[in-house]
């Protein structure tokens, strides 16, 4: 009897053991990245890694792992199960449209190409990177394009207008303007009403159109027509193209200013020219009306061009008239005075050089 319970004791021994290995084994199967040379210790602070394929395990001996953190994959988020790049550019902002109210705004682009519409009150519109679109309304709007070559349009009331960087095109429109392009070759006309118009460091275009207008080219090689009414164009530095003619025929004084540079300046009838530094070339027409003044002709570096009518005078001839008294002369065509040169006592009728309009 003692020897059948020995027996029994040993098969159940035996089979214990059988299960031990057995339940051993399919623990390693179901984690075979862990190291099966060193042997698993168990801390609260430090708990066993894991990956997400065995997350839910609840095996025995084992810590629990940390809670999975939720990925949101959707569009939005900018995942949408695809692999990425980390040299991928980034999506280009987009076109915008936007319109103000009726009362005082605050508008600011993207980095599309943008438009923006001012209102009737006193705006504030602002562009950024991007060829924008900024057009103001019935306020005194204040608009600045920004980065890229933005277009700018004032209302009818006293706007100011900042193209900034980019080559810009600005249009006052109505009112009494303030129009700047600063960097770029920039686009400039006052409109209506007196305008105030600054080229900036580009090589530029300004136009005053109608009014009393003022314009100022900068740094550059810029044009600059006053249009209509009586203006100041001011060349600034660089090599700049001055023009006082009214295209409408009327005679309004205009005041040209060359300043440094070699600058071109054609003066209408009345008009008062000062070339500046530089060798400067003065333009004089037949036309009708108040005799024109060169301020600074000199003789060693100036010259003076008149552009005359083939039809009007077939066989042109420039004379010279001294005034007594004085180192002045004035030039006349067939008889026609054109222009008083102050201090032009060293000027001859072979110095003045004559061409068909």
């Amino acid at each position: 009897m003692l020897g059948m319970l020995g027996l029994l004791g040993a098969l159940f021994a035996g089979v214990a053991a059988d299960a031990v290995l057995v339940r051993a084994g399919k623990g390693a199967e179901a984690d075979d990245s862990t190291e099966t040379d060193a042997p698993e210790t168990e801390t609260e602070d430090a708990p066993p890694a894991g990956d997400l394929t065995d997350a839910g395990a609840d095996s025995a001996g084992t810590t629990p792992h940390a809670p999975v953190q939720a990925v949101d994959t959707s569009q939005a988020s900018g995942f949408d199960g695809q692999p990425r790049s980390d040299d991928l550019p980034d999506r280009p902002d987009p076109d915008r449209r936007m319109n103000g109210t009726e009362g005082d705004d605050v508008l600011t682009a993207g980095g599309g190409q943008d438009t923006l519409r001012g209102g009737v009150g006193n705006d504030l519109l602002a562009g950024q990177g991007g060829d924008d679109r900024i057009i103001g309304g019935a306020g005194q709007d204040h608009a600045h394009g920004g980065a890229g070559q933005d277009t700018l349009r004032g209302g009818s009331g006293d706007d100011v207008l900042d193209g900034n960087a980019g080559d810009d095109r600005l249009r006052g429109n109505l009112g009494d303007d303030q129009l700047a392009g600063h960097a770029g070759r920039d686009d400039l006309a006052g409109g209506g009403g007196d305008d105030s118009l600054l080229g900036g460091s580009g090589d530029d275009s300004l136009r005053g159109d109608a009014g009393d207008d003022w314009l100022a080219g900068g740094f550059g090689d810029d044009l600059l027509t006053g249009g209509a009414g009586t203006d100041t164009l001011d060349g600034n530095d660089g090599d700049d193209t001055l023009s006082g003619l009214d295209p409408d025929g009327q005679a309004a004084v205009d005041y040209l200013n060359g300043g440094a540079g070699d600058d071109w300046l054609v003066l209408g009838a009345g008009d008062i020219a000062s070339g500046g530094g530089g060798a400067d070339v003065f333009t004089l027409g037949d036309t009708s009306g108040d005799v024109a003044r060169i301020d600074d002709f000199d003789a060693a570096q100036d010259e003076i061009l008149v552009l005359y009518d083939a039809a009007a005078h077939p066989n042109p001839v420039v004379t010279l008239l001294s005034e007594p008294g004085s180192d002045d002369v004035t030039v006349l065509l067939d008889g026609l005075p054109l222009a008083l040169v102050q201090g032009g006592a060293g000027l001859t009728p072979g110095l003045i050089r004559l061409a068909a309009a």
